[in-house]
């Protein structure tokens, strides 16, 4: 039996608190409530938090939406779900932007609370329990990473091998898209720091005047506005893994503290006058190369070899090509099983189109993909002609190709047979004379939900793409339109 799912509300002391506080505690969830910004705060930082619900009408309007900021940047790992007054359109749009978990309405309503908490816990079992596979997924499969190529064979194995020893660093190069941060997770995994944090930041991602307290976190009265002490990310991972993507962005005063850090095992906050000690294994990663920085004297020489004690590549996905039909069933699979749709196939042409195509966007552009095809083609073959036109570009079909494909696959190919590439999960009836009352009851939400999903598919179909008009064609407010496709992970439509 699991323990049960640790959530952090505000209390506000009013009826609609009260609503969902009871129905939380109804339905066996560990309730803790906090009564102010400094107590939320501390409680995410001494309490192991699964989901925070936050109520943006709890706090000051001008503090809100930047205090949700800072928590998403600070703990990454924590679903949010935001609440946000009915008819609020500027807060909704705020919202949106944060591409956060979930979020519901003011006044409460017990249904959407209902489906919030349940997408909750599917995504928390997820984290725990890893779904179901195939032999081939399973044995291609390495804590996310797919690949069955020998230089990802050889990857693996380097993993296991550097994950050992938890204190060497370890230097990942590779292009974008390629899962860098994958490996970094499958080092912390391996390793003995498991059950402790792994802490990545996005050197890139975080403006320089930022990420140092970020970083190293700071004291009271460090500069304006710094009202309480604040724990950076290094201390968050003591103990744990601090992953660094994009290291060659870091600007040269903050090289020189993290050197520190490797070097002496300790670092100062922003505005603090004594040294903190601290026991964090630090992965660094890169798409650029730092010994071209490092000629150039952007990037600290000594820095560099502190961080590549153990260099590790990974392969852009034009150099494994014979892995793409495993990544395509592994991300059909997933977004089927995350929808509740059935799972789509390929036209022979259309799999050795991509199989032929450079993928300079690796990995990422490959599942974005399939994230696209499987909204617009769910249970159907995707033909040649139905990919985006920069995947057919350069193709000739009557041209033929040596691909490296598994031999089942060629055999499919051959025979000029569709490419089903995982089993379907389920179907979704289009009408209620295809709905099934064997079992004597059905979901309504879940078929009104799917319903939803196909008048929207339809929408953006006939307007392009254009959110505006896809809103004016179904008779809905343009937020409205938009909170709906969040809600049902659609924006990439």
């Amino acid at each position: 039996m699991q323990a049960p799912i640790t959530i952090l509300f505000s209390d506000s002391g009013q009826e609609n608190t009260r609503t969902l506080s009871d129905h939380l505690r109804n339905n066996d969830f560990n309730c803790i409530q906090f009564k102010s910004e400094k107590e939320l705060l501390s409680l995410l930082n001494q309490t192991s938090i699964h989901l925070l619900i936050y109520d943006l009408t709890f706090f000051e309007e001008k503090t809100a939406i930047t205090l949700l900021r800072k928590i998403q940047a600070t703990f990454p790992d924590l679903l949010i779900i935001a609440v946000v007054p009915e008819g609020a359109e500027d807060l909704i749009e705020s919202v949106l932007q944060l591409d956060l978990f979930f979020y519901i309405h003011t006044p409460y309503d017990p249904a959407e609370i209902r489906i919030a908490l349940q997408r909750a816990q599917a995504k928390l079992s997820r984290r725990k329990a890893p779904v179901a596979r195939s032999k081939q997924e399973e044995t291609a499969s390495f804590h996310g990473l797919i690949g069955q190529s020998q230089s990802m064979r050889q990857l693996f194995e380097l993993i296991t091998m550097v994950a050992e020893d938890e204190f060497a660093t370890v230097l990942i190069r590779g292009e974008s898209g390629t899962g860098k941060e994958l490996v970094a997770k499958a080092i912390h995994a391996h390793s003995r720091r498991s059950k402790k944090n792994f802490v990545p930041v996005n050197c890139a991602a975080i403006p320089d005047d930022l990420l140092e307290s970020e970083l190293f976190g700071y004291t009271k009265g460090a500069f304006t506005g710094a009202l309480q002490n604040k724990i950076g990310r290094i201390e968050y991972a003591n103990g744990g893994t601090l992953f660094l993507d994009e290291i060659g962005d870091m600007k040269p005063s903050l090289q020189a503290k993290l050197l520190r850090v490797l070097q002496e095992k300790e670092f100062e906050p922003v505005g603090g006058l004594k040294a903190c000690p601290v026991d964090t294994r630090i992965l660094a990663a890169t798409h650029c190369d730092l010994e071209q920085l490092v000629k150039e004297g952007r990037f600290r020489e000594d820095l560099y070899y502190r961080l590549s004690v153990i260099p590790l590549s990974i392969p852009p996905l034009n150099k494994r090509k014979e892995d793409i039909p495993l990544l395509l069933a592994a991300f059909i699979n997933t977004y089927a099983t995350q929808r509740g749709r059935e799972p789509f196939a390929f036209e022979p042409h259309a799999l050795m189109a991509l199989m032929s195509y450079m993928w300079r966007g690796n990995v990422r552009e490959l599942e974005n993909l399939v994230q696209h095809m499987s909204i617009l083609y769910s249970g159907k073959t995707v033909r040649l002609e139905d990919l985006p036109e920069k995947f057919t570009a350069d193709f000739d079909p009557s041209i033929p190709v040596d691909l490296p494909l598994p031999a089942d696959i060629v055999q499919q190919i051959e025979q000029a047979q569709p490419l089903a590439l995982t089993e379907a999960v389920g179907i979704i009836p289009t009408t209620v004379a295809d709905i099934s009352w064997e079992s004597g009851q059905v979901d309504f939400n879940e078929l009104i939900d799917d319903f939803e999903r196909q008048l929207i598919v339809q929408a953006m179909r006939i307007t392009s793409g254009n959110k505006k008009e896809a809103a004016r064609l179904l008779n809905l407010k343009r937020t409205t339109l938009l909170e709906k496709m969040k809600k049902k992970e659609m924006q990439d439509l």
